[in-house]
This record gives structure tokens, sequence and C-alpha cells, in this order.
């Protein structure tokens, strides 16, 4: 039976500009790799200059919105400021996307910084509100008639566990409250940016959220009598949906923007929140990254999300593959979640895979393949990955067979 989705649905895919660009040196990324001595995004997928023929194919893929995000770095290389190359060419990429029938989706911070910010201290710093501010006012003044939906900040949460608590992403801290500190300026930026963006765009012409990964956290059910469901729980309120609640408070949500990739089996152990369980005997098939697959997690969270009585849109889902076919069944599975979440009444606005390409995954470096297109490293070609069709298929018909 095929299912409709509603009229208007947003079918697309996601990319972030350090990923995908190259070339980005003034990035805060660029210069933890060379310290660190890890895998370089160098060139990444060349998309800085390809990125005509990527929005074609994306087309072609029967695309109709595409997630991006701008490179902080790239527009303002130094305090202060502001590249008016780079103002130029980020102006061309949104005319392009718009030129193409592609709604843009535009992230403003994607995980990177410049240096100059960096060097400043960062997110431990209050002044670092008043630096992202200016940056989005520019975007905001730039932006206002092109784009309609703005994602200030993709995952945050990540951001700071990554970087402020397991140091393995930059600034490279381990301390709680060094976190602390960061997510509390994180979270005063995004407040005070919904509010500027408002100001800027008008309040009905522009939808405003904050890229939320939620995770399902599942209490290891070897060796379990109990103690291994507390940790899951304070996972759970905490990791998944504290800062959404506190958006929602505030009142700076105009739409919840979720992103949903696996499961976790967590125990307990003399920590707060207990320690992932990495144990090869849990049901769930893994990807190539060693995350558990689980669709069904997807409904469960769209279900958890209806009651904020917001629109959700779908803004990363994704998987790394060894075959084509897994690649497809991850797909029409975690898409058969959102049909039968829409039919029980949540509104669901759209839909975009991760990633349009294979593209530079972080501390993983290029190994994980999460595109729609094939990347070749050595001369950047792009390859059509046969899993693709099948979602062109799903986007022009704005339905599929449950």
């Amino acid at each position: 039976m095929l299912f409709k989705f509603p009229p208007g649905f947003l079918w697309g895919s996601s990319i972030s500009s350090y990923q995908v660009e190259g070339g980005n040196i003034y990035s805060d990324w660029s210069f933890w790799e060379k310290e660190n001595k890890l895998t370089p995004a160098n060139e990444a997928c060349r998309h800085y200059s390809l990125y005509p023929a990527d929005f074609s194919l994306a087309s072609d893929l029967g695309h109709n919105s595409l997630r991006l995000s701008l490179e902080w770095a790239r527009i303002c290389p130094e305090e202060g400021a502001f590249s008016q190359k780079e103002i130029r060419h980020y102006s061309d990429v949104i005319k392009e996307l718009r030129n193409r029938g592609l709604a843009p989706i535009l992230t403003l911070h994607h995980f990177t910084n410049p240096i100059w910010f960096s060097k400043k201290g960062g997110w431990l710093t209050s002044k670092s509100i008043d630096y992202f501010l200016a940056y989005v006012r520019k975007a905001g003044e730039l932006f206002k008639s092109q784009v309609n939906y703005w994602i200030v900040f993709n995952e945050p949460v990540v951001y700071i566990y990554n970087g402020f608590i397991k140091g393995l992403w930059p600034p490279g801290y381990k301390c709680f409250k060094k976190a602390e500190t960061a997510l509390k300026n994180i979270t005063k930026s995004y407040i005070l940016a919904y509010k500027e963006l408002k100001r800027i765009c008008g309040r009905d012409d522009c939808k405003i959220s904050i890229a939320k990964h939620i995770r399902i956290f599942s209490p290891c059910p070897h060796y379990n009598l109990g103690q291994n469901s507390p940790p899951c729980y304070l996972r759970n309120k905490i990791f998944n949906y504290s800062l959404i609640e506190m958006l929602l408070k505030a009142g700076t949500l105009d739409f919840l923007s979720l992103n949903y990739y696996c499961k976790e089996y967590d125990k307990f152990n003399f920590s707060l929140f207990g320690k992932e369980c990495k144990e090869n005997h849990h049901r769930e098939r893994k990807n190539t990254l060693g995350w558990y697959i689980y669709p069904q997690g997807l409904y469960e969270i769209l279900m958890r999300l209806k009651s904020y009585q917001l629109p959700i849109m779908i803004t990363e889902n994704g998987t790394s593959e060894s075959e084509d076919k897994l690649y497809e069944d991850f797909l029409f599975k975690h898409l058969k979640a959102v049909a039968l979440a829409l039919k029980q009444g949540v509104k669901v606005t759209g839909y975009m895979w991760w990633s349009l390409l294979d593209n530079f995954e972080w501390d993983k470096g290029f190994s994980p393949r999460f595109g729609l297109l094939k990347v070749n490293y050595n001369d950047f070609k792009r390859e059509i990955k046969p899993f693709s069709l099948f979602y062109k298929r799903i986007c022009q018909n704005n339905g599929i067979d449950i």
C-alpha cells in the first residue's frame, strides 16, 4: 500500500561546510588536525568549487530541499573582519540552490569555530556570545530574503561532549565544569540569535531551531537486576531532552530539528551516567561504525516529541554500510517509521538523509561512507549509489509502499 506524505513535504539531504568544502584553513579543526596528527580534511570533497554540479545531482535525485551550513571561519577569518570574497561565495551557493528548486535549510554553526575565536577562549568566555551574534547578524542580513529555515547550532550537546568532556574534538578538554560553562554560553547565544534573526528576517518569515541529536538509550539486558536502568534514564533526560525543554520554555523554537542514527546499550558503573556496553551480545545489526541500527527508535522518538506540539523536521538520518542493500534497508525501515508516526498525528514536515556526499567524518577521517553520492577522493568524481535511486522514487512520488 502506498503511503502518501503530506503535501509540501521537504525531501532532501544534508551537508556541512567543513566536511565537504575543503581548504578551511582558518577553522579550529584545521589547527586541531595538525596539532594531533589526525587525518586532515585537506580538500575534503572539493565541494567549495564543485557545488553547482553537486546541487544538480541533488535535483536530479528528486530533492526539493537541501540542508547546508556556512563556515563561520571563512566568513569571519579575523576578529571583526568579514570576507567579501566568502560572502559572495555563499551568496552564489544559496542562489544556485534556489535556481535548482532546492529550498535551503541553513545551519550557522556545525561544530567548527574560527581559530581567532578559539584563541580568545572560545565558548568558555562570555565574550563568545557577542562574537557569535555579530556573525549571526551578518548572515541574517545577507540571506533574510532567501532562507526560510534556520538552524543556529548543530548538535551542541554532542559538540560539548566530544570537545569538553571526552577531549576528542577541539578544544580538547576533559572537564565537566568547562563543559557546563561552554553549554551555558552556547544556550545564551542561541536564545539571543533567535531573537536577532526574528528581528532581521521578520517573525513570520523565518523558522528557527537547533538541530538536536537524539539517541535511544537502552539498559543492557545482560546481568541486569535493574541497576542498568538509572544510567539510561539520566542519559535520556539530560542528553536527549533537557536542552529542548529549556528552549521551549524560553519560547525560542519554531520547529524541532531531529538528528537520529542509532540505539545505544548502557550499564551501571560507579559513575553517574554509567557506561556504554560494547560487548557483542545485542540483537540489533551494527553498521561499519559499530552503531546499533534500530529503526523503531525513530518512531519512538517522534511519538515522544509529539507532546511538544511543534512541527518536526528530520534533518539527519543515515548510515555507513558495506553493501548497497543495507543502505536501502535502513532507508526504507526508517521512512516506514516516519510514516507510522504521521499516521498517529505527528507533524513531520521533512526528511534529510545524511549525507548528500561521502565526506570527512571528523576524528574518523574518510572511512565512513554516508553519502547518496560516492566520492572518489583521488579525482573527486561523484557516482550515484544504487540506493539513491530508490530514495529518488520516494521523493518523486512523495510516498512509500508500506
